[in-house]
């Protein structure tokens, strides 16, 4: 009897434990599931939440996917480090080992090569790759492995420079990035997730767009630019037109975005109106950058037809004034990966761009490529490191004579998740190129706002671009090389024709702030006969 009532409890203890454990295994799928789904969606701190219980037991699986979460949080090294390298001792690689196995040690030696070790980094993936037959996966260890030997050699020639950061009255806790300034870094404009409403603390808050004001040597307060129509959407800062009158933005709308611009006026910012077809096309364009006579415009896209991901191309302006198909940059300067942020300089044929492909230590790189006198790209030159590093690197702004670059990191002596910095170079690297800036007003003494001002080279008879001057200020400015004889002409309705000769020297590059090259204000005469 008592054997029968034990053999009874003890199969019912079986049931029991039955039922829990197979209950304790759909929750543990069922949070799994969940996290996936969440990371789908990149809601990476959400995935987190629901993965901490099974993590802090040590489930593997749970490990791997709050590593992989940090990892995806760029501010989160250290903690996707220590979860990764648990998952990865309880995945252990072995003949025929599992996929989660494979994705620990493959996102273990992403984190090391972040973090700055690309030894114990490409260890890591040369192991990987000695337990994969995946085509694919193979050519991603080996892309991996191609960032750390880079970084590597980069790392043996650093560039000399100096690391401002642009301090508590720019910078804030929370995103700022991608920073624009006029060619005399009067103003500077940039996208912040802080809040616009001063008063609320949480966050972050959509991207916007604010400007600050060089103002006896120093910023003055970010506010934040009240262009028309917005909607609760992120805007983000992109480039300016030639004459720093046109803004040029990113808006996304959920998921897809495009291309807008608006201009400056008396009364305030004008409509936003996006980029015209063929320059936005549907497959996302998202960073964009005029030519310094504003007849060519270098854009990303992700358009079919590329070399792959995102592809740098550049259209013309036609004679009625739209304009023409975009030509791919080709494959010097693409990749079959992703291209981005492109930035024309003012001298009209050095172009830097981002790439996650050639020689990039890592995730974007920065690179440099002159257009030759037969109209071809030379081989882009990574621009090296520390101004590069195994993170993305994007939106690499020069001053017109390269010796400073506004752009955006995250560093240990920031204060928020990315801060605004500006590296200085040594005097050498100095470019023979001036700023040259004039006000110009109209016969009542107002400021010429429809006033359009051409500068022609006299020497090569080229003219040099087309500009305009701030409606509200009345100042125009033009970036042109050196050692040359120019022509300025003024055009306004109401006004005659106003035509000025000026040299300057090979001495009158741009140096700092402060050393724009400024005519005298122009006052343009009436033409209009008064009855």
């Amino acid at each position: 009897m008592s054997r029968k009532l034990y053999a009874f409890f003890v199969t019912t203890i079986i049931i029991i434990s039955f039922f829990f454990n197979n209950a304790a295994a759909q929750s543990t799928r069922k949070i799994i599931r969940e996290a996936n789904q969440l990371i789908e969606i990149a809601y990476y701190d959400e995935a987190i939440k629901v993965l901490t219980p099974l993590a802090n037991q040590d489930h593997p699986e749970a490990l791997l996917l709050t590593g992989f979460s940090h990892l995806a949080n760029d501010h989160e090294l250290q903690k996707a480090i220590a979860s990764l390298e648990k998952a990865a001792a309880l995945y252990p690689l072995k003949k025929n080992s599992s996929n989660q196995a494979l994705e620990a040690h493959f996102y273990l030696g992403q984190a090391y090569r972040l973090n700055k070790e690309p030894e114990k980094a490409c260890e890591k993936f040369n192991l990987v790759k000695t337990h994969t037959r995946s085509t694919e996966f193979i050519e991603d260890i080996e892309q991996e492995i191609a960032y750390c030997e880079n970084y590597l050699k980069l790392k043996e020639t650093p560039v000399d420079r100096k690391v401002e950061h642009l301090g508590a009255i720019i910078n804030s806790p929370f995103e700022d990035h991608s920073p624009i300034v006029l060619y005399d870094e009067s103003t500077i404009y940039f996208t912040s997730t802080r809040p616009v409403d001063s008063s609320r603390i949480d966050g972050p808050f959509f991207e916007n767009i604010f400007a600050s004001h060089w103002r006896n040597g120093q910023w003055t307060t970010p506010k934040v630019l009240e262009i028309p129509g917005y909607g609760g959407t992120n805007r983000a800062t992109v480039g300016l037109t030639p004459d720093g009158q046109g803004l040029i933005f990113f808006e996304n709308f959920g998921v897809e975005g495009a291309l807008f611009i608006t201009y400056k006026t008396f009364e305030g910012w004008t409509d936003p109106e996006p980029l015209p077809a063929p320059i936005n096309s549907g497959f996302k364009e998202t960073h964009a950058s005029f030519s310094p006579d504003g007849n060519t415009i270098y854009f990303s896209s992700e358009r079919p037809g590329g070399l792959g991901g995102k592809d740098i191309y550049s259209s013309g302006k036609l004679p009625d004034g739209t304009w023409g198909m975009p030509v791919n940059a080709g494959e010097t300067i693409n990749s079959p990966r992703d291209e981005e942020s492109p930035f024309i300089h003012p001298d009209g044929k050095t172009l830097y761009y981002s790439s996650s492909g050639k020689n990039s230590m890592g995730g974007y790189d920065v690179f440099k490529s002159t257009m030759t006198e037969d109209g071809k790209w030379s081989t882009p030159k990574n621009i090296g490191y520390p101004i590069n590093t195994p993170t993305d690197d994007l939106f690499y702004l020069p001053t017109p004579n390269g010796q400073r670059v506004y752009y955006s990191s995250q560093k240990e002596q920031g204060m928020g998740l990315s801060d605004l910095f500006v590296l200085h170079f040594p005097p050498e690297n100095e470019r023979a190129m001036a700023v040259v800036s004039s006000h110009i007003f109209n016969s009542d003494n107002q400021p010429a706002e429809n006033a359009v001002i051409r500068v022609k080279n006299l020497n090569s008879q080229e003219i040099m671009g087309t500009f305009r001057t701030n409606p509200l200020t009345g100042k125009f400015v033009a970036i042109i090389p050196t050692a040359q004889e120019y022509q300025l002409t003024i055009e306004c309705d109401g006004h005659d024709s106003y035509t000025k000769t000026f040299n300057l020297d090979a001495r009158d590059d741009y140096k700092s702030k402060n050393r724009a090259i400024y005519l005298p204000a122009i006052t343009l005469t009436s033409n209009l006969t008064v009855e």
